[in-house]
């Protein structure tokens, strides 16, 4: 099951590293701030999320926040009282 996640880097990203974003994974939205970027994804499981991240180190990405979403549909499969 894919989960949408939102990751937060510090800066702007480059043109470059955007579109390799946005090649390698689904769903992908760019929202560039002042001081930082916001990725939206959609991750297939924990491997695809850590290539991402791999992705970001790499060129020198500070990751400031990583953070599951929860959709109305992802809450139907999930009782999130538990947690």
């Amino acid at each position: 099951m894919r989960s949408t996640y939102l990751v937060v880097v510090a800066g702007p990203m480059s043109l470059v590293l955007s579109q390799a974003v946005q090649d390698r994974f689904d769903d992908v939205r760019l929202t560039a701030g002042g001081c930082h970027t916001v990725i939206e994804c959609s991750i297939s499981d924990q491997s695809a999320l850590r290539a991402l991240l791999t992705q970001l180190w790499d060129v020198g990405g500070e990751v400031l926040l990583v953070s599951q979403t929860f959709t109305e549909s992802t809450r139907s499969h999930h009782d999130l009282a538990r947690y």
